[in-house]
């Protein structure tokens, strides 16, 4: 299922609005609902939480911190050295940021659904002079 007929059902979720808006993997999603659980967490900690190799999981919470659904604090050893700390953004933040997202992209529709007809003329007259059909 698409993610615009995924979020459009009757009985949406959350996790299927931050799938579709944020492009999450049900594995990324997991995470961050586990973080959301645990509160602030290391690598190690959330990889043995889902069941996760190390390196899955720091890819998922890179992609999380990136979208701005997560953030990692650096926590300093005493012997010297450093580890991180995961955690989840507060869900009102989130909402917060999903609006603005779901703002943005009913923007990009509407000029999209503007420019249609204009669209798809300059597409014709592309594929007829390239000799191309519409449908490959």
């Amino acid at each position: 299922m698409n993610s615009v007929q995924l979020i459009t059902r009757k009985g949406a979720t959350c996790t299927e609005l931050l799938s579709c808006l944020y492009n999450l993997t049900p594995t990324e999603s997991r995470i961050f609902y586990e973080l959301l659980r645990r509160g602030p967490s290391s690598l190690d900690q959330i990889s043995t939480a889902i069941n996760r190799d190390r390196t899955s999981t720091h890819r998922c919470l890179q992609k999380l911190v990136g979208a701005g659904l997560a953030y990692k604090e650096t926590m300093g050893l005493a012997g010297g050295g450093y580890y991180h700390l995961y955690s989840a953004v507060e869900p009102s933040k989130v909402k917060q940021q999903s609006k603005l997202k779901v703002r943005e992209i009913c923007r990009s529709l509407e000029k999209l659904i503007r420019t249609f007809e204009e669209d798809v003329q300059k597409h014709l007259a592309a594929s007829s002079v390239q000799g191309t059909s519409l449908v490959d």
